[in-house]
């Protein structure tokens, strides 16, 4: 496309002096265009629209290949035909981006009455059930926890025990020694529950009355009533634990997509280590892998993303949104075959493996993640 800007006789970054009758759009010196800063208005239209349109010639050919054509465009882009397609980490980076902001907006903004619900936190309905379950601290060490399970157990234990005898006295009827049996195990179950939640339950209740920015003496302070030493961890756990306490729903979805984008990011490089070695045999250096890994990912972001749009319109009947979910695991396999060539019996059985190890490998990144974000929030 021609560009009508007043062109210079020198270049005005490194004073290079152009030759008459030579091309001079850019610098042969230093590759800077060849125009005056004081350009009209349909000149910055014209070179944004030859930016868009020649963006757009790319992406109609990659995006033609990565819906219909699994595992072609990566077999084309190592076989040398870059030119016609998207880079694939400029089309991860674009497609992943409209990918997490329109799960952004899938998610909605919380209303009233789910502000009113998040003032009062949810685990400490959940303690409450459990008499004098925030006596077990996080902050707490072993040797602390261990006595505060074991007066855990004495209360309970005290709190069931004029119920059980009351009943234990009691003529036996049936009724009687069903209702024995009754107590009894639900005072079992609150004890287990105590000893297996107890190292991890932080005094909510503590917590709850503390303010939104409390002082350091107030944080002590609430570590000192559990019998633990303040230390740099515990009040750290305490802060955030306001924070999540005071947190919009907003503040919540912008954290767990952060770290959902960061996790899928960290996991592409894992997954192409897993294809290498199931492919181990053809030699293929490690960046096809990663390739492959990207392309993959970029079709499921769209699929995705197609799918939200398709249910937030309620296009899709329940049968249907029922069979799309084999679509990705069939893409998947399809890809395998197309890229790797191998039969379809090695491929689907590969795709088996492959799919399992993936899974473990992202469930471990997403407890790694999900407890770094907890941290840092």
């Amino acid at each position: 496309m021609a560009h009508h800007a007043t062109k210079q006789a020198a270049c005005a970054n490194c004073d290079y002096a152009f030759v008459p009758g030579e091309p001079d759009e850019f610098c042969p010196s230093c590759g800077q265009q060849n125009h005056a800063v004081e350009i009209g208005f349909g000149h910055v239209a014209e070179e944004f629209l030859e930016g868009i349109f020649h963006f757009d010639g790319k992406v109609f050919s990659t995006a033609k290949l990565l819906l219909f054509r699994p595992g072609e465009l990566t077999r084309r882009f190592l076989a040398g035909h870059r030119v016609p397609y998207v880079p694939p980490i400029r089309l991860y980076v674009f497609i992943s981006f409209v990918f997490f902001l329109l799960l952004g907006t899938q998610l909605g903004h919380e209303d009233a009455g789910e502000a009113e619900k998040r003032a009062e936190p949810a685990a400490t309905k959940k303690l409450a059930t459990t008499p004098d379950s925030d006596s077990i601290s996080f902050f707490q060490g072993p040797k602390a926890q261990r006595t505060a399970r074991k007066s855990v157990d004495q209360a309970i234990t005290k709190a069931f025990a004029a119920r059980v005898d009351s009943l234990a006295a009691a003529p036996a009827t049936p009724g009687q020694q069903k209702a024995l049996k009754a107590a009894r195990r639900e005072q079992a179950r609150l004890v287990a529950a105590a000893r297996a939640g107890g190292g991890f339950q932080i005094a909510f209740a503590e917590i709850k009355r503390l303010p939104a920015h409390p002082t350091d003496a107030q944080v002590d302070s609430v570590v000192r009533s559990k019998g633990a030493v303040p230390s740099l961890m515990s009040r750290l756990a305490v802060r955030r634990t306001i924070r999540w306490r005071d947190s919009t729903r907003e503040e919540v979805v912008h954290q767990l997509l952060r770290g959902g984008s960061i996790m899928l990011f960290l996991l592409m490089p894992l997954a192409a280590l897993l294809l290498k070695g199931a492919y181990f045999r053809q030699h293929r250096y490690y960046l096809g892998h990663l390739i492959f890994t990207v392309h993959v990912q970029c079709f499921l972001f769209i699929f995705l993303g197609l799918v939200m749009g398709l249910d937030k319109l309620n296009a899709l009947p329940g049968w249907l949104s029922n069979l799309l979910l084999l679509v990705p695991a069939v893409y998947f396999i399809v890809a395998l075959r197309t890229f790797y060539q191998q039969s379809w019996r090695k491929t689907v059985v590969k795709s088996l493996l492959l799919g399992v190890a993936y899974s473990l490998t992202a469930l471990l990144s997403l407890l790694t993640v999900g407890a770094i974000g907890v941290a840092l929030f």
